[in-house]
């Protein structure tokens, strides 16, 4: 041990501390205040200085090595304490004037023991009335507030510094140590400075392994809650997109597929109809005197009558029928495999499903009939138009014959 520089070791360690302390910020949890993580990152920083200018010591004015450093160890030991209360979840009950009220006491008594009763001992005596209530009160601090996690270690850490500054202040004051340079320690003083440099490094460590763990924790709750947020949005898109395709598709007062939609059914069901040789017919519907019910009820209750035509167009028939409101009173329904004869069995339950709607407007019964007209896909039907042209003649022919009836067939 008697070749173990002590100055050497005092840069190593402070660098190494000092290395520790910045690394510290990129692992605070919390965003706002001065957290846990942020208070040890300082102690740390401080630790490290005071240890950097303690080994320069020789080579800088006292000021700087003996003043400034010693100094840095009591802001370690104000910040190991601030950073306590914060991991016990509490606020600092030593605030700025409190901090700066123990770095004046420290500096008074270390000036005192500098320039005036010059010794090494008075100055430890100092380090130690100063940094043992600070660590016995961060001690209580953790062991009554602060989470499991780390808290047992970091006690037991902070017990074993304060019992060694308790030991060194009293045998300083007891003359029991014979040196008067730091520097200059033999081997034991030596190997009890890197014991303590130990302890110092063991703290560091397990309020930096705290932190982290914090620090992945809340990376772990940030990236939950944007998957969450993310899902969240998602769906949103989702029913916003199935909204617009409602809008875009549906007729909105008839509450069923708007012409453009129909249209785009029928060119499917033509070509899946034409591909496999089945049969498909269209009903074309007209509500009867439309215009008279509006003239005599007002648009409202012909508002009442489409949406009631709508609703019954879309349930009359089976779930692969599709029903279109073409505009104004007219509809038209689509029936896949069904030929002239299914169709006509469709049509009429329609014009008589119609004919029982129970519609009223301020207590007059409101009749409601349709005319409806059929045709079946033929062999040369290639597009809508032509279906739908067949099955506007056939509902032309329903009018003329009298209006509340059926006309058409496999060819109208």
């Amino acid at each position: 041990m008697s070749s173990l520089h002590v100055g050497t070791c005092a840069l190593a360690l402070g660098l190494a501390s000092l290395a520790v302390g910045i690394a510290f910020f990129g692992l605070r949890a919390e965003r706002g205040g001065r957290t846990a993580g942020s208070n040890w990152s300082m102690a740390a920083c401080c630790q490290g200085l005071a240890w950097i200018l303690i080994g320069l010591r020789g080579q800088l004015p006292d000021v700087a090595s003996v003043m400034v450093g010693n100094l840095l160890i009591a802001a370690n030991s104000i910040f190991l304490l601030r950073g306590a209360q914060r991991y016990a979840g509490r606020k600092h009950t030593l605030g700025l004037a409190g901090s700066l009220g123990v770095l004046l006491v420290s500096g008074i008594g270390y000036a005192w023991y500098s320039y005036i009763d010059i010794g090494l001992h008075g100055r430890i005596i100092v380090t130690s009335a100063v940094r043992v209530p600070l660590l016995l009160a961060a001690i209580w601090w953790l062991w009554q507030h602060a989470p499991r996690h780390g808290r047992n270690s970091l006690v037991l850490l902070f017990a074993i510094d304060a019992a060694w500054h308790v030991v060194r202040g009293a045998a300083s004051a007891g003359n029991a140590i014979p040196i008067h340079d730091f520097l200059d320690s033999d081997g034991i003083q030596a190997a009890t400075f890197l014991l303590r440099a130990a302890c110092i490094i063991l703290i560091i460590a397990t309020q930096f392994r705290i932190e982290s763990d914090g620090a992945r924790t809340a990376l772990q709750t940030w990236a939950r809650e944007l998957e969450e947020e993310s899902a969240s949005l998602e769906k949103t898109v989702e029913e916003r997109n199935r909204e617009l395709l409602a809008l875009a598709t549906t007729d909105f007062l008839s509450g069923i597929a708007n012409r453009r939609q129909f249209l785009r059914q029928a060119e499917s069901e033509i070509a899946r109809a034409r591909r496999y040789g089945h049969p498909l017919s269209v009903l074309m519907i007209d509500i009867d005197h439309f215009k008279s019910i509006n003239d005599r009820f007002g648009h409202l209750a012909g508002d009442r009558a489409i949406a009631a035509m709508g609703k019954l167009c879309a349930g009359i028939g089976r779930s692969s029928d599709f029903a279109g409101r073409l505009g104004g009173e007219e509809f038209a329904v689509l029936l896949p495999e069904s030929g002239p004869g299914e169709a006509q069995v469709c049509a009429e339950r329609l014009r008589q499903g119609a004919r029982a709607l129970a519609l009223s407007h301020e207590g007059q019964p409101v009749a409601v009939t349709v005319s409806i007209g059929i045709a079946s896909l033929l062999p040369e039907d290639l597009e809508p138009a032509a279906l739908l042209v067949r099955a506007d003649l056939a509902l032309y022919q329903a009018k003329a014959a009298g209006r509340d009836c059926v006309r058409g067939g496999a060819v109208a």
